[in-house]
């Protein structure tokens, strides 16, 4: 993918402003950030290559509710062909997590990399952990005959996503994390946290019995991006209650979605929560806590890269790696 001038510049500019430095590899090589102090600066509010990707849809004039609703618009419209889990490794085998100019992929969480055709001792693991999908990502036997002890069919829709199922350790980093919710330790409970470390440049930290797990600044960002990604993609948005039929059609009752639904129907959405998902206890605090994560971490190489390989298969971007400044603009 060709990067405009302004997205490097961006780029640049953000990492110089949080501490940041870009490594040979695209990702952030970074010593971790202190907590923040103040609110970090915003992204400008600009559209590069808008109507390259997005034409028809009406981002830049949008905020609140109606951005939201405008977004969710796109990505179930343009969200055409749906992988599944059992087929992922093939997508990260290719190209979905590769570092830019090398024959490696990178990790989530942690940016350790590894050989692009192996992944003995890695996990795909659901950043939107599956206990916090309300069933979202489980595929139902009344909607699909499956074999429930074959784990590559239980995962379908926001499941098996390629924006959200992303390659990690497995025994050191995403069976320690489970389904414990984001956050970031104050210094008074850093304490109670154990460190997860798989040999990568960057650290993760767990307290199992508060269900809390932290990562480095280096990966904030792209958490922000992917949790905001599924809210407004697989969320029901607003108060009244829609699905989508297989034909994308809205229907107005889930018992009617899946009457209709006689093959796999990955557009039903649900009740997805960012305090589920976020360990904080408001709303509001979950938006500060996205918005600053979004800022201190703007999108790499490997998340620009993919954002394209991703489209070229699924049919779909995440807004939200193109034009960061739309996280800002849809919590409000």
């Amino acid at each position: 993918m060709k990067i405009s001038k302004w997205s490097l510049f961006l780029v640049t500019s953000i990492c110089a402003f949080s501490g940041c430095n870009k490594g040979s590899s695209g990702k952030k090589t970074t010593t971790s950030l202190p907590p923040s102090t103040s609110e970090p600066a915003p992204y400008e509010n600009v559209y590069p290559d808008y109507d390259k990707h997005y034409s028809g849809y009406n981002f830049q004039n949008q905020i609140g509710n109606n951005l939201q609703f405008e977004l969710h618009k796109y990505l179930i419209e343009k969200h055409q062909t749906y992988v599944t889990y059992g087929n992922y490794w093939f997508y990260a085998n290719t190209a979905t997590d590769l570092v830019p100019g090398t024959q490696l992929n990178e990790l989530f969480y942690t940016g350790k990399q590894t050989s692009r055709v192996t992944h003995t001792g890695q996990d795909r693991e659901h950043v939107w952990a599956c206990a916090k999908s309300n069933g979202l990502w489980w595929r139902h036997s009344q909607v699909w005959e499956y074999n429930i002890n074959d784990r590559n069919d239980k995962y379908w829709g926001g499941g098996s996503d390629l924006f959200h199922v992303r390659p990690a350790t497995g025994t050191g980093i995403n069976q320690k994390r489970l389904d414990a919710a984001f956050y970031v330790f104050k210094d008074s409970e850093i304490g109670e946290t154990t460190q997860l470390s798989d040999g990568g440049p960057y650290r993760c930290y767990v307290d199992a019995s508060a269900n809390r797990f932290q990562v480095d600044p280096a990966f904030r960002g792209d958490i922000a991006r992917i949790v905001m990604y599924m809210w407004l993609h697989y969320s029901l948005i607003g108060d009244v209650n829609v699905y989508y039929s297989p034909d994308y059609k809205p229907v107005y009752n889930i018992n009617e979605a899946v009457e209709l639904s006689t093959t796999h129907n990955p557009n039903v959405c649900g009740n997805l929560l960012l305090t589920d998902i976020l360990a904080y206890n408001t709303v509001e605090e979950c938006y500060a806590a996205l918005k600053e994560w979004n800022r201190i971490d703007p999108p790499s190489a490997v998340e620009v890269n993919r954002n394209s390989y991703v489209e070229s298969i699924q049919g779909n971007r995440n807004p939200f790696i193109d034009y960061p400044q739309l996280v800002d603009r849809c919590l409000v």
